[in-house]
């Protein structure tokens, strides 16, 4: 039998079993399902109010059910709130799940914090830690660039004579120990979010 929809081979169970004499087995054989399939198929039919008497075979006799349970959560309105609430600023950002969770029961807004990661997850965002760079002065990268420009052509045995001394941290105005904050790939190097040293 060629391939049909879902809806049309249902369609063709009911007609088969209405109209001619074949067992559930030889139409099961005809339309590629199981015996249990077609005996379910038309006894839904039934159940719908199909009477092979008084009426056709129609699609809302076998048409998938609406299917039943919770709505979802994640509706246009509820995500752009979670979304404005961790662009909002650097505070924003560095919220957990909870704490968004916390910040949208205040809303009226009942949302599960493994609903908030779904929907942060989908809309490109992971928790990662402040990208870390110089903070630099317009002054300090011209000289930088000029540094840069002047030792460009410099070759490997140039460099061997050179000892560089930047490998100590010092962290002025900054808690020691990381923290994390939601962006995107493509806010990677933003000033906002970028960690100076």
């Amino acid at each position: 039998m060629a391939k049909q929809s879902t809806v049309a081979r249902r369609a063709t169970v009911v007609a088969l079993k209405a109209y001619t004499t074949k067992s559930s087995a030889e139409i099961a054989a005809l339309t590629d399902l199981s015996v249990p399939s077609v005996n379910r198929i038309y006894a839904e039919a039934i159940k719908r109010g199909f009477d092979p008497i008084r009426t056709m075979v129609d699609n809302q006799y076998v048409e998938d059910k609406p299917r039943s349970g919770r709505p979802t959560k994640q509706d246009p309105s509820t995500v752009e709130i979670i979304l404005s609430k961790v662009r909002l600023d650097q505070y924003g950002r560095e919220k957990t799940y909870a704490d968004l969770a916390s910040d949208l029961s205040e809303l009226r807004i009942n949302i599960s914090a493994s609903t908030i990661r779904r929907v942060l997850k989908k809309a490109g965002f992971r928790k990662t830690k402040l990208t870390r760079k110089p903070g630099l002065t317009k002054k300090m990268r011209a000289e930088r660039l000029a540094w840069c420009l002047v030792h460009e052509h410099w070759t490997i045995e140039d460099w061997k004579n050179v000892i560089f001394s930047d490998e100590t941290s010092v962290i002025l105005l900054y808690r020691r120990s990381g923290y994390r904050i939601w962006r995107t790939k493509d806010e990677r190097f933003l000033r906002s979010y970028i960690r100076e040293r």
